[in-house]
This record gives structure tokens, C-alpha cells and sequence, in this order.
């Protein structure tokens, strides 16, 4: 009896450890710090679905939204709703980029997937390992960088317009 309550026990506690760290590994890592305790976002250079090369380089100097995606998951389609919200009301100070994570997603499903949902920003797939770079393991992903390229907030799993609202403005100063 004592030892099937102290497996029970530590059942518990190792549960416990798994979901704390999930829990570390997903909450945003914005705040009011200062930029040494941010990482840089790692530069990549991928080709949009419409055959024009870009770089997260290239967008220095504004806050960047990139979502790590792909076209055959129902979260991501909400995804893409909470995006457009944001868009909508920044689309000139924010630039939002989705990759396709997905082997199978080809450029012209991910074109019709962009006129279908009428998606504005660039779209491509990842044909160098950024999802690997930035460590992706679930869609939809978003990373939010800073104006000048660094990492301030990460979200794992739908994430609502209003959170990414919040923090947008916080980077924009408005």
C-alpha cells in the first residue's frame, strides 16, 4: 500500500515537472528588460510562393510577426483569423510573415490557400530549416521580433488578436 503511494506520488510530481516546463517553454518572453536579455531572431533568406527572395533581415527597423504554419491544420486557419485582425490595424508599422512548416504544402496549394483566405503578407515555404532554426514543434507558432531583430514574445497554439494587440503596440510605442 505505502509504496503504490509513493509511485502515486511521484506520478504526480513528474507530471507537475512536465507541465511547468511546457508552461516555460510557451509563455511569451516579452517584458520591460532591456535587449541583452532578448535573443537576436536568427536571419534566413526563403523564396514567397510568388518566386520573390526575402530576408527577416530586410525588415529591420519594424516589428515582424512570423507564424510558423501549415494549410492542413484547423488551429492555423483560426490562426490566420486573429492575424488579419492585427493586420487590420497595423499593417503599416508590422510586417507578418507565414512559413509553411509542412514538406507537403507546395506553392501553388499555398497560393491558392493565400486567394482563398485572402491573405496580404508573404507566405513561403520552409526550404532552409527555419523551423528547425527557431525550434518549432507544434502549429501554429508565432515569434514576434522587435524593431531592432530581437525575439520578444513567442507563442505556442492559437494565440487571440487582443494578446498580440497588446504587444504589438507595446513594440510600436503606441
Amino acid at each position: 500500500m505505502r509504496r503504490a503511494y509513493v509511485l502515486g506520488l511521484a506520478v504526480i510530481f513528474f507530471v507537475i515537472a512536465i507541465m511547468a516546463i511546457g508552461a516555460l517553454r510557451s509563455a511569451p518572453s516579452g517584458g520591460g528588460g532591456s535587449e541583452e536579455e532578448y535573443e537576436l531572431a536568427p536571419d534566413f533568406t526563403l523564396t514567397d510562393i510568388y518566386g520573390h527572395e526575402f530576408s527577416l533581415s530586410d525588415f529591420r527597423g519594424k516589428v515582424v510577426i512570423i507564424e510558423f504554419f501549415t494549410i492542413h491544420c484547423p488551429a492555423c486557419e483560426d490562426q490566420l483569423g486573429e492575424l488579419k485582425k492585427v493586420w487590420s490595424k497595423f499593417h503599416d508599422g508590422l510586417y507578418i510573415i507565414s512559413i509553411s512548416v509542412s514538406p507537403s504544402d507546395t506553392d501553388e496549394q499555398l497560393r491558392s490557400y493565400a486567394a482563398e483566405h485572402g491573405i496580404p503578407w508573404r507566405i513561403a515555404r520552409d526550404t532552409a530549416g527555419v523551423g528547425e532554426t527557431y525550434d518549432i514543434r507544434y502549429v501554429p507558432t508565432l515569434v514576434i521580433v522587435d524593431r531592432e531583430g530581437y525575439i520578444r514574445y513567442r507563442h505556442v497554439g492559437l494565440t487571440y488578436s487582443d494578446e498580440l494587440i497588446s504587444e504589438v503596440s507595446s513594440l510600436l510605442g503606441s
